[in-house]
């Protein structure tokens, strides 16, 4: 006879959100933002009585060449512990800009997931007094991060040896598809093309065999991750040394590095095919299976005690012995069509067996654990990591417009008035 277990209902917890500030930052406004967290660091209490925070890289002057995700995601996250982040678009804007849809302001909702807490500088660097302009905010920077392909900004004159002889502390970060050498280095590509060399795709199938296009740009996202490692890691070795470093990331190396496992495996033997390897559906226990409703419940039965947990709440113990039989699967999926999603949630979610439902991005939402945790703000998703205390983000502003930040960044940084700027302004070199 079949166990069936009760789910209890969910206690949902206040969700620590964060309201969206959509203005651009003054230079006022940004270092008045430092100020009140340097002050809460000191005393006081913090929201809803959690303990007082402080912002951990408000030394810290990058400047982001970069575009899309890879890039813009690295500097996202400096930004969001403390970083002074200053967006150097060209005149048409980051790309990400134009990437539908927009919200009320004309903002896409890409570009404003990935460029809270920045400042937007229009250069084109085409022109001579932009590049000057932008080796002039070089000498001050600690980060440089560009997504370009290589070669790029070294035939416009201001490579990454022309920036690093004017600023040698200065971390340049180059986040590429398939890195700065070797004889693709120059390909372009997107997220796509940069896991279908990696071999990712070839066994990332739909059932009937089939390369599956990921949900997530898994290969930006991956790179985005070591150069922010990478960065931190320079930072680290400049405390030593005193100089700056070569950050050298790029999406095909995330994507196969991540893949040590599966390589390690096929070296010995195993088959790298499609559903042949041990985590990609080969085995019964750990898979994706149709439920009546048309929906899918994810199985991760991996160690045996969650396997034999599984096995005895749904009334099947002559499975147990059979975990990783792979002719067991046809069977464990006649089982899941044979009641909706939610009813397979209610018995399996507090049966301590790794069964979960696939949430679609609404279900996310509103999902307890995402809530008390804070993951998802009213227009962005919260960084990757927290801290304990915390290491509070300051207010996070969106520049809504190329060069929303030109006249403050140029007036700070290197003391050019108002009519120096209106000059740059009409000669085309600068955006504001």
């Amino acid at each position: 006879m079949r166990r069936l277990l009760p789910r209890p209902e969910p206690q949902v917890t206040d969700w620590p959100g964060q309201a969206s500030n959509t203005s651009s930052f003054t230079s006022a406004s940004w270092h008045e933002s430092r100020r009140q967290t340097r002050v809460g660091a000191r005393g006081g209490s913090g929201r809803g009585g959690r303990v007082n925070s402080f912002v951990v890289l408000d030394s810290l002057l990058v400047l982001d060449l970069s575009a899309y995700l890879p890039g813009p995601y690295l500097t996202q996250t400096l930004a969001d512990f403390g970083a002074r982040v200053v967006k150097v678009e060209p005149p048409g804007g980051d790309p990400a800009r134009h990437v539908p849809p927009h919200d009320e302001e004309g903002v896409s909702a890409a570009f404003r997931a990935l460029n809270h807490g920045k400042r937007s500088l229009g250069l084109d660097l085409k022109q001579s007094a932009a590049r000057d302009l932008l080796l002039r905010l070089v000498e001050q920077a600690d980060v440089l991060v560009e997504g370009f392909r290589p070669g790029v900004l070294e035939r416009l004159g201001v490579g990454s040896a022309s920036c690093r002889e004017r600023n040698p502390r200065l971390i340049w970060c180059s986040v590429s598809g398939y890195g700065q050498d070797g004889p693709a280095a120059a390909t372009a590509g997107h997220d796509i093309n940069y896991l279908a060399s990696s071999g990712a795709l070839s066994i990332t199938t739909c059932r009937e065999g089939h390369p599956a296009v990921p949900g997530l740009q898994v290969a930006d996202a991956l790179a985005a991750l070591a150069g922010l490692s990478g960065v931190l890691l320079a930072l680290c070795e400049r405390e030593r040394s005193g100089l700056g470093r070569m950050v050298d990331a790029s999406m095909l190396d995330a994507a196969v590095s991540v893949q040590g496992l599966h390589f390690a495996a096929q070296a010995l033997g195993a088959s790298a095919a499609p559903r042949a390897m041990p985590l990609n559906g080969v085995f019964p226990c750990y898979d994706l299976y149709p439920t009546a409703d048309g929906r899918a419940f994810a199985l991760g039965a991996l160690e045996p005690k969650f396997w034999a947990r599984f096995c005895d709440v749904v009334g099947r113990p002559e499975w147990v012995a059979r975990q990783f039989d792979p002719s067991l699967r046809d069977e464990v999926a006649g089982l899941f069509a044979e009641r909706t999603r939610d009813e397979w949630r209610v018995v399996l979610e507090t049966a301590g067996c790794c069964g979960s439902p696939v949430l679609d991005y609404s279900e996310v939402r509103e999902d307890p654990q995402v809530r008390a945790r804070g993951l998802l703000e009213e227009a962005r998703a919260a960084p990757p990591v927290r801290f304990s205390p915390s290491l509070r983000r300051p207010a996070a502003a969106v520049p809504a417009r190329v060069g929303a930040d030109s006249r403050a960044v140029l007036s700070e940084f290197l003391n050019l008035d108002s009519a120096s700027v209106d000059a740059l302004v009409e000669s085309g070199a600068v955006v504001a």
